[in-house]
């Protein structure tokens, strides 16, 4: 198996939702990862239409992010086809623009192209956004026994301040009409209980814990 080609499984805290780690997932996040996006490209798709018309009656930061979020979790739903298909993610984790484009063309993501979408919506309107790859917990509070990130969400600037979500969660503990809005800018010592990114600083806390300890952490 090649090593950007990755599975595992991740059931989400008593849900009933299962999610597998896709090809690519950590596109950007890691040189082995990284692929280069066409210049061409680049001037053919925008999403920058769709930007404005999501957020045209919001006018602070706040409003513009929060319509950016239920927009996506609202109309992108969790895409079972690709987390099965390994052609398919093969042909769409070839760089971060192709899979915001497929996620729009079909209306299913897996958590990359959830968070890919949430980043680029919010950059074409001025606002700063990340996306954060990293660990999780099951439903049980164990962590995966896995040295590779195999979840992605994002931290999202707002007036001046980082904050989490993560809209694949808020789908698979709600439903895309309804998601639960709970993982919605989730205050990062709740964060923290299920969620350990790459990066530590990405968990927002004062004073970050270690990977171990996260291991370690109950709810």
């Amino acid at each position: 198996m090649a090593k950007d080609v990755f599975y595992l499984l991740i059931i989400f805290l008593g849900a009933g939702f299962v999610c597998e780690a896709q090809i690519g997932a950590v596109i950007g996040g890691n040189e082995n990862y990284r692929i280069p996006v066409k210049k061409e490209n680049k001037e053919s798709f925008s999403t920058k239409k769709l930007a404005f018309s999501i957020t045209r009656n919001a006018t602070s930061e706040t409003e513009k992010a929060a319509e950016i979020y239920k927009w996506i979790a609202e109309n992108i739903s969790y895409d079972n086809e690709l987390m099965r298909s390994e052609k398919l993610q093969k042909q769409f984790y070839t760089s971060e623009e192709n899979v915001i484009k497929k996620a729009l063309e079909r209306k299913m993501a897996l958590c990359g192209g959830f968070a890919f979408l949430f980043k680029k919506l919010c950059a074409d309107v001025g606002i700063s956004a990340e996306v954060i790859h990293g660990y999780t917990k099951k439903y049980s509070g164990k962590i995966q026994k896995n040295k590779k990130p195999e979840h992605t969400w994002n931290a999202v600037k707002l007036d001046g301040k980082w904050q989490l979500l993560d809209i694949t969660w808020a789908i698979s503990h709600g439903t895309v009409k309804k998601p639960d809005n709970f993982w919605y800018l989730v205050k990062p010592s709740e964060f923290i209980l299920s969620h350990y990114p790459e990066n530590a600083k990405w968990t927002l806390l004062k004073n970050p814990v270690s990977f171990s300890e996260f291991q370690n952490i109950s709810k």
